[in-house]
């Protein structure tokens, strides 16, 4: 029995990502939906966008605030800003900070293994041009040089997480530029239900950060062709390269309106069953085949150099014998979190006393 988990499938053409590899054959397949009803903005088109925001911005005198991920988001975001500065659509006395720690690692990590990322990035890199290093580009790892951000007066932009909006730097930047009529505020990547961010997408007048009331008076931009998700003809193209015609379908990650609308489109196309399941329920999968029974081995075919490991717990237990005196010093608190502790190794020897 094959089953498949897509995971987020990801678009043909992404940028610094490979294509999405394509699987031909499963018995059953467990499959992200999130943009089961609808597709998303083409490549130039996203990015004509994000130019138009930072221009509002930029002519305001205001900051664009990004709230994206830290892994790989944050960098498609970098890559894209270095193809609009070599359109000249970015302006050269507007500064780049890039204001969250795990971003900034995330970042080197895309820098230091660049031989995993696609054919398009490898040319450029090759050409001597590095789609994730800006030339005006900062790097806020302080809480300092966060606070500083909104203490400067400038056009900048800001990216920073988290994605959503619902923790993280983002919500300080949110709080100091939400309410400016100038700002603009891009998301570039899904917003689930119930986050901050869903709610300015959704329309929000106010929002609440760190227990006030922030008024929405920045420009919004919701631009979903940076998605890390399939849209919807990119979920079916995918779908198609399997070759199992008696295989399930299951829908998962994804909002009941995009499930649903992806449910009747895989049936039409496809003909294939298609189930749609419930919070926390509970399916069992059926072939009707026949299989022959994996028998366990009794004993280990390798086994462990178990007497080594023996000895050193040994040595340690006698060890800390030897320091009781010491230990009967400490508070009660920590005596009672050592008793605790000596507990559970009672319990894993006699575990290991009745498997002998």
């Amino acid at each position: 029995v094959k089953l498949v988990f897509s995971g987020d499938i990801g678009r043909p053409n992404q940028l610094l990502m490979k294509d999405p590899s394509s699987v031909h054959q499963a018995d059953f397949l467990f499959m992200e939906s999130t943009y089961g009803n609808r597709n998303h903005k083409g490549e130039q088109e996203s990015l004509e966008e994000l130019a138009e925001a930072v221009r509002y911005s930029y002519n305001n005198g205001e900051k664009v605030i990004i709230p994206a991920f830290a892994v790989e988001r944050t960098q498609e975001i970098l890559y894209s800003l270095h193809l609009l500065m070599r359109e000249g659509k970015l302006p050269k006395d507007m500064p780049v900070y890039l204001d969250s720690p795990l971003a900034i690692k995330a970042t080197e990590i895309f820098r230091r293994f660049k031989s995993y990322l696609d054919r398009e990035t490898q040319i450029l890199l090759r050409a001597g041009e590095d789609p994730l290093r800006l030339p005006n580009l900062k790097m806020s790892t302080s809480t300092a040089d966060s606070i500083r951000i909104n203490e400067t007066q400038e056009p900048a932009i800001v990216i920073s997480a988290s994605g959503m909006c619902n923790a993280g730097r983002i919500k300080h930047h949110l709080r100091h530029n939400l309410w400016r009529p100038g700002a603009s505020v891009v998301f570039v990547g899904f917003q689930a239900e119930g986050t901050p961010g869903r709610k300015i997408v959704d329309g929000a007048k106010n929002i609440r950060i760190f227990n006030e009331d922030i008024a929405v008076a920045a420009k919004v931009f919701t631009i979903n062709g940076f998605s890390a998700h399939a849209g919807q003809n990119q979920l079916l193209e995918w779908l198609r390269n399997f070759q199992t015609r008696d295989m399930q379908v299951f829908l998962v990650h994804g909002e009941l309106s995009a499930q649903e609308h992806l449910v009747s489109l895989i049936r039409d196309q496809f003909g294939l069953t298609v189930t749609i399941p419930e919070y926390l329920e509970e399916i069992q999968l059926k072939t009707g085949r026949q299989f022959e029974e994996f028998k366990v081995p009794a004993a280990a075919t390798t086994g462990v150099n178990l007497p080594p490991l023996f000895a050193d717990l040994k040595t340690k237990l006698d060890d800390v014998s030897g320091k009781m005196g010491k230990l009967q010093t400490l508070s009660a608190s920590q005596q009672a979190e050592i008793a605790e502790l000596i507990k559970q190794a009672a319990v894993n020897i006699d575990r290991i006393k009745n498997r002998s």
